[in-house]
């Protein structure tokens, strides 16, 4: 006789094997526990039961402040603000698809119904297969048209007229004669390259200012004054020629005696020092017998020594002359 069995005796399912959804329930809450067992060891010395948590990513544990301060140097390269769940979601969402998320989601979409793939290809645009024609300036277009460069290019007859006769030409250059030198110059008829000349005339200008300046008489401020002969003459003229002009030179000294006609014999000296072409002349007076009367005697150096009218004027004049006279030669 077999024995019963009863029903509530629960030993017979010892060995039952549990589910799955168990075995995977297990293995999660065992690795919590381990994961607790480690957040909770203090990152710088190990010590089991932490609880000083890193203020920043809230996952580094510590025992106390010192741990944490010596950890810091190391563990502030990986320390990190956790995001928040809702923002990466949003980040993930908003972040472009890869080739190989495309790919997958073409394969899924080709698993789909036929009908989808149908309505597709009536969406596409369909494809155009119109022959494209060659231009008709092709065999006068330049570069990558026709594959040869600009100068290769035959022109038209229009434009061969436009641009007309561009072949080179040998330019021929006709002989001219040598200009003929130029006789209008003033030097010597051997100097027709117009240098570097230049003449003696110092003994033409020395008798010619003795000529002028000698015996000179005038009358003024009831003076009558009579020049001597001109002497103590010293100096050079000369004509030189420079660039084919003529240039007139002349620097003198020399001296002229004067004497007052009817009056106590009063007399003196013209010193002219420096009689040149540059016409800036010092000419100075010496009186060798003077009034003693200051009022005569004003009277007299006015007559002797005045500007418009006098003695001095009178030798000036002369001089003119022979300026003039020297130039014209």
């Amino acid at each position: 006789m077999s024995k019963s069995a009863d029903a509530n005796d629960y030993s017979r399912f010892k060995d039952i094997v549990d589910s799955d959804e168990e075995k995977d329930a297990a293995a999660s809450t065992s690795k919590k526990a381990a994961n607790t067992a480690v957040s909770s060891a203090c990152r710088n010395c190990s010590k089991a039961d932490a609880k000083l948590k890193c203020s920043i990513c809230k996952k580094a544990t510590y025992c106390n402040r010192q741990c944490q301060t010596g950890d810091w140097t190391y563990h502030r390269r990986i320390c990190k603000k956790p995001e928040d769940k809702a923002k990466a979601d949003d980040a993930a969402r908003s972040k472009p698809r890869t080739v190989e998320g495309a790919a997958a989601a073409a394969s899924g979409s080709s698993s789909s119904s036929s009908t989808s793939s149908r309505a597709t290809t009536k969406a596409t645009k369909p494809v155009r297969r119109d022959v494209v024609k060659e231009d008709e300036d092709l065999e006068n277009a330049r570069g990558y048209k026709n594959g040869m460069p600009y100068f290769h290019r035959e022109q038209s007859e229009h434009e061969k007229s436009l641009i007309g006769d561009i072949a080179p030409k040998k330019i021929e250059v006709e002989p001219t004669l040598a200009a003929a030198p130029s006789a209008t110059h003033d030097g010597s008829a051997w100097n027709t390259a117009g240098t570097f000349e230049q003449r003696d005339f110092t003994t033409w200008a020395t008798d010619r200012l003795k000529a002028l300046l000698g015996n000179v008489e005038v009358t003024a401020r009831s003076f009558a004054i009579r020049g001597g002969n001109v002497k103590d003459v010293k100096g050079d003229a000369s004509v030189c020629v420079v660039r084919g002009k003529k240039r007139f030179l002349f620097d003198f000294e020399f001296n002229i005696e004067w004497t007052v006609v009817g009056k106590d014999g009063y007399n003196g000296k013209l010193l002219c020092h420096d009689i040149s072409n540059d016409g800036d002349y010092e000419i100075t007076v010496q009186y060798k017998k003077k009034p003693s009367d200051a009022l005569e005697f004003k009277e007299l150096a006015a007559a002797v020594n005045g500007q418009a009218e006098g003695f001095r004027h009178a030798v000036l004049a002369r001089i003119a002359t022979f300026v003039t006279e020297y130039q014209a030669l």
